[in-house]
């Protein structure tokens, strides 16, 4: 084993990359049925693990899967993911999928190959803060607008990406970072896998989520950082018009934490820099995270 191959939790063993295997008939492979996580890693240490556990065992809830594991066994293999890869600094991807079965419309246990779900915990390995992140992102307005919740609800990190890989191809081909969608009635919901905020007159607002947007961790935690500091955070719509003429722009992920955007579709926002909120908020998140980090 190459001391670079990376270690993955796959139901309840831990294998090297090389030998992490699921069945083809596997649930998720096929039509995209299982939800996941993703987590920051800083320092060695999960980043808001609690919260992401929730946010899973809620959309394995809603999904009608059984979640396989306790919240201690689910800390016990992160933990143990983590040390066993020497992550320092990166990121995880904890996943449940339904079982493994062909059939697209008997999903019942008793119709499934393999009832039980299939779990893994994919590590990967590198930087969180990135040059883009301090200079700026160019963003790109995405031709295609969000699914609606009503179609195939936001709340649930399912791992039906089809969407967010659409996006990606979109903003690969326009050569750009980062890409934005809006809903069918021109209003801005979230990037492809990250949220959206904007700064107007010194007031902080970002999409709610009732907006077809992902009740993110890390949004949370900024809006209660930014709150707490005396600025006003407002969970409001508004339309790619008043985006384009905000003051500032900035996104939150896990992956890519808080980032700023200084440019959409060729338009400069405010003097083409990450603003003053922007950065206010960068070294929030950076102190919180090392605080957790302990």
């Amino acid at each position: 084993m190459s001391q670079k191959e990376l270690i993955i939790y796959l139901n309840g063993e831990f294998v090297p990359e090389g030998e992490a295997k699921v069945s083809v008939f596997d649930r998720c492979f096929l039509y995209g049925d299982g939800v996941f996580e993703g987590i920051t890693v800083w320092k060695g240490v999960p980043f808001k693990l609690e919260p992401h556990l929730k946010r899973m065992e809620r959309g394995l809830r809603y999904l009608q899967i059984d979640n396989p594991l306790t919240p201690e066994q689910w800390r016990n293999a992160i933990i143990e993911t983590i040390s066993r890869n020497d992550l320092d600094e990166g990121y995880l991807r904890p996943q449940v999928t339904r079982g493994e079965g062909i059939s697209s419309s008997k999903w019942k246990p008793e119709n499934l190959k393999k009832a039980t779900p299939n779990v893994v915990i994919i590590p990967e390995v590198g930087l969180i803060y990135g040059d883009a992140l301090k200079s700026g992102l160019r963003a790109k307005i995405l031709s295609r607008p969000r699914i609606p919740s009503r179609c195939i609800p936001a709340g649930t990190k399912h791992c039906n990406y089809l969407d967010s890989v659409l996006g990606s191809i979109e903003v690969s081909s326009a050569g750009m970072d980062v890409g934005i969608a809006i809903d069918t009635e021109g209003f801005v919901t979230e990037g492809i896998a990250y949220n959206i905020f904007i700064v107007r007159d010194g007031n902080v607002y970002t999409p709610p989520l009732t907006s077809d947007i992902l009740p993110g961790v890390t949004r949370e935690v900024i809006i209660d950082m930014l709150g707490g500091e005396g600025y006003k955070v407002f969970e409001a719509d508004f339309d790619v018009f008043t985006m384009c003429t905000a003051d500032e722009v900035f996104l939150s992920s896990t992956l890519r934490l808080g980032g700023p955007i200084v440019e959409i579709d060729g338009r400069k926002i405010g003097d083409g820099n990450p603003g003053p909120v922007t950065k206010k908020m960068g070294e929030l998140l950076l102190a919180e995270m090392d605080k957790e980090a302990g």
